[in-house]
């Protein structure tokens, strides 16, 4: 018992970070189910815009991305301060590579979506519009972290450390857009499963349901976003575990992040979603064939062949005990 108190007091600040983002994500969670329903022929669904400044509509949707990323940044702080990472370099990082990333995840999209027309740049880069894949993001923002690294001459092991995480954070509260957006669902499902089989709360459920104008009644579908949020919240748990442990190396989170989203994101665009995007006219699902060969693949690779060629990196935990020492 006093081991834990102790180990909580050492830690007081990250922990009281770490409540205040929960508290925060709870709060904005709660402000767009409370915010005023959009009526359509024969159900609600959450309106979408979060507020309007100048005429101009921020949705919900742009608030979760954001929000993630910042959360993501400021754990991403708080232990490169513990790896001896100097803050100035985390802020020029970001500063390149955030926008860097939303172009990647935009481009990914309009490279492979199967019912897109675009024609023009304008079109392409219309983030408005909606569409942003989280594959393109991945892969831009690590080729980015390489130049940058090699430029600062800094080394690039504790920085991919940082990354993983920040990933998986984005991504757990960046979803939340898409719900509040009725997109990026599952196939479809009934209300008493999700309701009474899986127990999930009612504004989940309620959202769920589907109506097209066009059609009618679609029905009530899977909340991807959801199940995809858990796998990356289990994911980031084992990450956080993982690094207070011996064994595991300098860079090697990367490498864990590939495998494990890669793995849970397979799973689900393949047997759950239901809007994919595709390679070309075939019936190949980019997001999964990228998410076994690149992700799943990449990351395999990358932790073999760094314990090949690169045997003298430290543990993680060791780079933190030098660091805390001084």
């Amino acid at each position: 018992m006093n081991n834990i108190l102790n180990h909580i007091k050492n830690h007081k600040r990250q922990y009281i970070l770490a409540s205040s983002m929960v508290l925060w994500f709870i709060l904005i969670v709660v402000i767009a189910v409370n915010k005023t329903k959009v009526s359509h022929t024969g159900y609600e669904s959450y309106d979408n815009v979060a507020f309007s400044v100048f005429g101009t509509t921020i949705a919900w949707y742009a608030i979760f991305i954001l929000t993630g990323i910042v959360f993501g940044a400021i754990m991403a702080m708080e232990e490169g301060d513990l790896l001896g990472i100097d803050r100035d370099h985390i802020y020029d990082g970001l500063l390149i590579a955030v926008p860097l990333a939303i172009v990647g995840a935009r481009l990914y999209y309009v490279l492979f979506d199967p019912n897109g027309s675009y024609n023009s740049i304008g079109e392409v880069f219309a983030i408005r519009d909606g569409g942003l894949a989280i594959h393109g993001a991945v892969i831009v923002t690590i080729v980015f972290l390489i130049v940058f690294t090699h430029y600062k001459k800094i080394t690039i092991w504790k920085f991919l450390d940082l990354l993983a995480p920040g990933f998986l954070i984005g991504q757990i509260i960046g979803r939340w857009g898409n719900f509040f957006n009725q997109e990026a669902n599952g196939i479809e499902t009934t209300r008493s499963f999700l309701r009474d089989t899986l127990k999930l709360p009612k504004f989940i459920v309620d959202n769920m349901y589907f109506y097209d104008s066009n059609v009618g009644a679609l029905g009530y579908f899977h909340p991807t976003f959801l199940y995809e949020g858990m796998w990356n919240l289990l994911g980031l748990t084992m990450m956080l575990i993982l690094r207070r442990r011996k064994g595991l190396k300098s860079g090697d989170l990367i490498g864990i992040y590939l495998i494990w989203y890669g793995f849970g994101r397979a799973i689900i665009e393949q047997y759950l979603r239901t809007d994919p995007l595709m390679l070309g006219s075939t019936d190949i699902r980019i997001n999964v064939l990228n998410s076994i060969v690149v992700f799943m693949g990449g990351g395999a690779a990358f932790l073999v062949l760094k314990r090949i060629f690169f045997k003298e990196l430290p543990d993680y935990v060791d780079t933190l005990q030098k660091v805390e020492a001084k």
